[in-house]
């Protein structure tokens, strides 16, 4: 689970940035009750159930998955990276859920827990960010007992983008979008729209009665059920990302087959944009930017 220095997955896995993303999605998914309706359903929780949740980070879908869980279980979060484990121990205390709740130190490609002990295992956005996925799902399906559920929640290719000022825009940042994941499977060995692949790479593991939900998440900038300033949050925080990893951005859609003129109008009309939305306070209420992401979630049963 090594990361290479300077890559995408870096910046993803700073605690900074977990801590801050997970919190500003939790606001989103406030908005979408049905979300966790659907979570809780086609993961099966339930009272007495033990769940590994591999590739924990900071503890947060950890916990959301604690909170749909009704009466006794355990979970039991792993992660590499022992700033976000700690993070994840504070939290986990200060939400009341540490007797149900444990933290270990350990990897996707062997995972310190023994064989057959969850009845499901799980990860969320973790397997985009590993050069061999399949031997995660594997090691996953190890932990889980007989007839147990391995589940992967992650993007795929389904999403769109509609900017109503700038329709060229839109199309440039969809081609760009392409090259951009083609670039870093090309450059880091990674697929940042794994969902698709999830379903073959699942019955390479040998699981079995395969399962597949697409999550939705519409981002449309003037939605009423949505706080302006949480809006505008979530903005400043996509901006900030993008101005540390714009380099590195760049890099992945050239080697994706981007041409460099293409990037830069791509990225200043972006930043431009975004710049426009938080310095008015008018603006979001008024903006119908819309955008639409997939997240795909994947479930397989252990023999």
């Amino acid at each position: 689970m090594a990361k290479k220095k300077g890559s995408i997955s870096t910046h993803a896995f700073k605690i900074q940035y977990l801590k801050r993303s997970r919190e500003l999605y939790r606001r989103y998914l406030a908005t979408r009750p049905w979300v966790g309706q659907l979570y809780k359903s086609f993961l099966g929780l339930r009272p007495g159930i033990r769940v590994v949740d591999v590739g924990c980070g900071t503890g947060d879908f950890t916990r959301y998955l604690a909170e749909l869980t009704p009466g006794n279980f355990k979970m039991i979060g792993v992660d590499t990276r022992a700033p976000s484990l700690r993070s994840a121990f504070s939290e986990t205390r200060k939400a009341g859920l540490a007797s149900k709740i444990s933290f270990r130190k350990g990897d996707a490609y062997n995972i310190p827990v023994q064989n057959g002990y969850a009845d499901l295992t799980c990860c969320r956005t973790l397997l985009m960010h590993l050069t061999d996925p399949l031997k995660a799902v594997k090691e996953m399906a190890r932990v889980t007992k007989p007839g147990g559920t391995v589940a992967a929640v992650e993007h795929g290719e389904a999403q769109s983008v509609f900017d109503p000022d700038d329709e060229r825009y839109a199309d440039l940042a969809k081609k760009l979008g392409d090259a951009y994941l083609k670039g870093i499977r090309k450059l880091e060995g990674k697929d940042y729209a794994i969902g698709d692949r999830l379903p073959t790479i699942f019955r390479k593991a040998g699981l079995i009665e395969l399962k597949a939900e697409v999550q939705a998440d519409p981002y449309l900038i003037c939605d009423a059920r949505r706080k302006p300033r949480d809006v505008k949050d979530e903005l400043m925080f996509y901006l900030q990302s993008y101005q540390e990893t714009k380099k590195l951005e760049r890099k992945a859609m050239i080697a994706g087959g981007a041409t460099r003129k293409q990037v830069v109008i791509l990225q200043r009309k972006y930043e431009t944009k975004m710049k426009d939305l938080i310095g008015h306070d008018e603006a979001i209420p008024k903006s119908t930017l819309f955008y639409v992401g997939g997240i795909y979630l994947i479930t397989g049963r252990t023999r």
